[in-house]
């Protein structure tokens, strides 16, 4: 009996071992009656069909045939099906030769078909059963850089009471601006350098506010004898020297 027994547990080792050799993990075998074509919007694809066979064509899913151009459709069944985006064909004559455009809500696709005699089983032609458009993968859309938020700087002390003072003054890091009152005449702007050197920079008006290109920690603006001084809050304090401190009574903040 126990013999028996390990024959037949030998027996169903060896089939299991026979389907395992057969059909390796993981492998899938495609039949070779389904073709797979990879889409191009410029490539026209052949196919040869087989009289009394039907073909089906099987684009994208959620892909809708909308429209379908075909040269000779004496000769060729072609039918939308329900599900929209497959299209069945079959030969109605043999030696038959047309061409076929199908239109979809997402691509155009061009085909060249041939009809051939019965399928014959055993001569090893291989019929279409199916035909299924794969699609390569589309790029990663690039990511929108994240716009940088700019940065205002309107922490400024100013000193002087010229009819020209400014009652804002800011700065975004790359330009300096000065809003002047109403009806205020134009005063020149001069950046102060680290010695306390002045230089004239070039400025552009926009109604009340003055522009110039580039930041500093001081700035003076004059006419004449009148003078406005204006300095970045966190430089008051180190430097009383240049006229401005907050100790001064006539230092106000730009706003």
């Amino acid at each position: 009996m126990f013999k028996k027994f390990v024959a037949v547990m030998m027996v169903g080792v060896s089939l299991s071992t026979v389907v395992e050799a057969a059909s390796p993990a993981g492998e899938v075998k495609r039949d070779p009656r389904i073709r797979y074509h990879q889409y191009s919007e410029n490539q026209v694809y052949k196919l040869d069909l087989y009289l009394k066979s039907v073909t089906a064509v099987q684009f994208s899913s959620g892909e809708e045939v909308q429209s379908i151009l075909i040269g000779d459709s004496a000769s060729w069944e072609v039918v939308k099906l329900k599900s929209g985006n497959v299209v069945s064909i079959k030969p109605t004559i043999p030696s038959a030769a047309t061409n076929m455009t199908i239109y979809t809500n997402a691509r155009v696709y061009a085909f060249e078909l041939r009809s051939l005699n019965e399928y014959q089983v055993g001569t090893g032609e291989i019929p279409v059963f199916r035909s299924v458009f794969t699609y390569p993968t589309p790029p990663k859309a690039k990511a929108n850089p994240v716009p940088k938020v700019e940065q205002i700087n309107s922490k400024y002390m100013l000193s002087g009471k010229a009819s020209f003072r400014p009652v804002w003054v800011q700065d975004n890091g790359k330009q300096t601006s000065f809003f002047l009152p109403e009806n205020a005449p134009r005063p020149a702007i001069l950046k102060v350098g680290p010695k306390g050197t002045e230089e004239l920079i070039n400025s552009r008006t926009a109604g009340t506010r003055i522009v110039v290109d580039g930041v500093s920690d001081f700035w003076v603006l004059r006419i004449g004898d009148e003078t406005v001084c204006v300095g970045k809050e966190e430089m008051i304090k180190p430097a009383p020297s240049f006229g401005i401190s907050s100790s001064t009574p006539e230092v106000a903040h730009a706003r």
